[in-house]
C-alpha cells in the first residue's frame, strides 16, 4: 500500500503532463512561447505606438542689418569737409522702415524651399534651414545738397537674397533681388551693383550682376553669385558678406551698404566619395541647423525607434520634448557600443520573428548609446514590435520601466539594416560630423 505522500506525487506528476500537452506552459522566447510580462510602474504588458519626433521647418537667425561706414546721421554732422572736396551732393544709407509680408508670387527659389517661405511671410528677418537661407529687407538711399545741407531726394529699396548650399559639391549659390519701390526729388537716374563674398578667404567673391545697372521705380533687378569653397582645410566656418553700391546723377555715394549673414556656414571634405580625386566629398550645411532624420512609420525598425523616442527617460532625438542624438563616427567605439548592449546575453532570439535580430536604441553610433553611457543589456527595455490591423503593437518582454533609458527590439534583421543604412546616407547627405548633434521624426 502507497503512502499518501507517493499518491500525492503520482498526481502531481499526472497533472503537470496534461497540462503541458494541452500546451500551456511556457518555456521562453526562444521556444516560441509567449514570454512577455507586464513592465514595472503599472505598464501595461502591450501598447499601440504612435509617431514620433517633430518634422523640420525653418528657423529664425535674427534681423537682417545693413551696417553702413557712414550712415546719414554721420554724414551730415561732417559735411563742411564734402563740401571742401567739390562735392555738390551727396548720398547717404539708413535703414529703412519694416516692409509687408509678400502676397503675390515670388520667384521659385522663394517660394519652393521652406527658409523662402517664411522669408516672405516675415520679412526683415533671416530664415533659414539646413541647406538654405533668406533674408528680405529695406533700406533708404538719401541725396544731400551740401550747399543747403538739405535732403533733396530719396529713395527706397527692397532687398532680398536666398543661398542655397550644395552638399555633394561644396558649393555656395545666392539667388539676389533689389527693387527701388519709390524715388522722388534728385534722386534719378540710380544705378545699382550687388557683390557677394566670404569671409576667411574660403570662396572668391561674386557680382549678381555686371557692372551697375539702372534702376526705375517698381523695376527688379535680379542676378545669381556662384562660389566654390576652398577646401584649404578638412573643416572651414564662414560667413557671408553682401555689398550693394548706389549711385546717381551728379551725386557721390559716400560708402556702399554690406550685410551679412548672422548664422555661418561650414564645409567640410570628411566623407569619403571614390569618384573625387582625392577620395573626399565636398558639402556645406548652416549646421546651427541641425538635421532631422525623417523616417516613414513601415516596419519594425520604424517602430523600434517611434517606440522609444516616446518611452525612453531622455526622449532622445525628439525635438522640443527630448534631447538631442550626437554622431559617433569612431568605427570601434560603435562595435564596442553593439557589443555591450546586443552581446552581454540579455537579448535572446524569439522565433516568432522571421530573422530576428537585435535593434538598438540609441544607435550605437551615437554618443548617446546605452553602452557609451555605460548600460548593458540588461538594463535596457526589451520589446517586440508587431502590426496588427494596420497599427503597429509594441509587447513588452521584460524590463519595461519609466526610467528605462535604452531599448533593445525584437526587429527583423532585413529591417533592422535599413534603418542603419537610412542612418548612414543620412549622415552623409546632410553632412552630419562626428560630435554633431541631430533629431528624428518617426511618422
Amino acid at each position: 500500500m502507497r503512502s499518501a505522500a507517493a499518491i500525492s506525487r503520482t498526481a502531481l506528476r499526472t497533472a503537470l503532463v496534461a497540462v503541458l500537452l494541452a500546451g500551456v506552459v511556457s518555456c521562453g522566447p526562444d521556444e516560441g512561447a509567449d514570454a512577455e510580462a507586464k513592465g514595472g510602474g503599472g505598464r501595461p504588458p502591450s501598447q499601440v505606438i504612435e509617431p514620433a519626433g517633430r518634422a523640420p521647418r525653418a528657423q529664425d537667425a535674427g534681423a537682417v542689418k545693413f551696417e553702413f561706414e557712414r550712415t546719414c546721421a554721420k554724414v551730415k554732422s561732417a559735411l563742411g569737409r564734402f563740401l571742401d572736396k567739390g562735392l555738390d551732393r551727396i548720398g547717404c544709407w539708413d535703414v529703412g522702415r519694416a516692409t509687408k509680408p509678400e502676397t503675390e508670387a515670388g520667384t521659385a527659389e522663394q517660394i519652393t524651399t521652406r527658409a523662402g517661405v517664411a522669408c516672405r511671410a516675415n520679412p526683415g528677418r533671416w530664415w533659414y534651414t539646413r541647406f538654405d537661407a533668406c533674408g528680405r529687407t529695406t533700406l533708404t538711399y538719401t541725396v544731400i545738397d551740401l550747399r543747403t545741407k538739405r535732403p533733396t531726394g530719396r529713395a527706397a529699396f527692397t532687398a532680398t537674397q536666398q543661398i542655397k548650399l550644395s552638399h555633394e559639391t561644396g558649393r555656395v549659390s545666392t539667388s539676389n533681388t533689389l527693387q527701388l519701390t519709390s524715388a522722388r526729388g534728385t534722386a534719378k537716374g540710380l544705378t545699382a551693383a550687388w557683390g557677394t563674398s566670404c569671409s576667411g578667404g574660403a570662396c572668391r567673391a561674386d557680382s549678381a550682376w555686371p557692372g551697375p545697372r539702372p534702376m526705375r521705380p517698381g523695376r527688379v533687378q535680379s542676378g545669381t553669385t556662384d562660389h566654390a569653397w576652398t577646401a584649404g582645410v578638412p573643416v572651414q566656418s564662414f560667413r557671408m558678406k553682401s555689398t550693394i553700391t548706389i549711385r546717381g546723377t551728379a551725386q557721390v555715394l559716400i560708402a556702399p551698404a554690406w550685410f551679412g549673414t548672422p548664422m555661418k556656414i561650414r564645409c567640410d571634405k570628411t566623407f569619403n566619395l571614390k569618384a573625387s580625386p582625392d577620395g573626399k566629398s565636398r558639402g556645406c550645411v548652416f549646421p546651427a541647423a541641425a538635421p532631422v532624420l525623417e523616417l516613414p512609420l513601415t516596419h519594425e525598425g520604424h517602430a523600434n525607434v517611434a517606440w522609444s523616442m516616446n518611452n525612453l527617460k531622455g526622449h532622445w532625438g525628439w525635438q522640443g520634448r527630448g534631447k538631442p542624438l550626437v554622431r559617433q563616427a569612431n568605427k570601434s567605439t560603435q562595435r564596442t557600443n553593439r557589443r555591450m548592449i546586443c552581446r552581454d546575453g540579455t537579448w535572446k532570439k524569439d522565433r516568432r520573428v522571421t530573422s530576428d535580430s537585435c535593434d538598438e536604441f540609441p544607435f550605437a553610433a551615437t554618443r548617446q548609446s546605452g553602452g557609451e553611457s555605460g548600460l548593458k543589456g540588461k538594463d535596457c527595455a526589451e520589446i517586440r514590435p508587431e502590426n496588427k490591423n494596420g497599427k503597429w503593437v509594441i509587447h513588452y518582454v521584460r524590463n519595461v520601466t519609466p526610467s528605462s533609458r535604452c531599448t533593445i527590439g525584437h526587429v527583423p534583421s532585413t529591417y533592422n539594416v535599413s534603418v542603419g543604412g537610412t542612418l548612414s546616407r543620412f549622415y552623409q547627405d546632410r553632412r552630419v560630423i562626428d560630435g554633431e548633434k541631430y533629431w528624428i521624426s518617426v511618422g
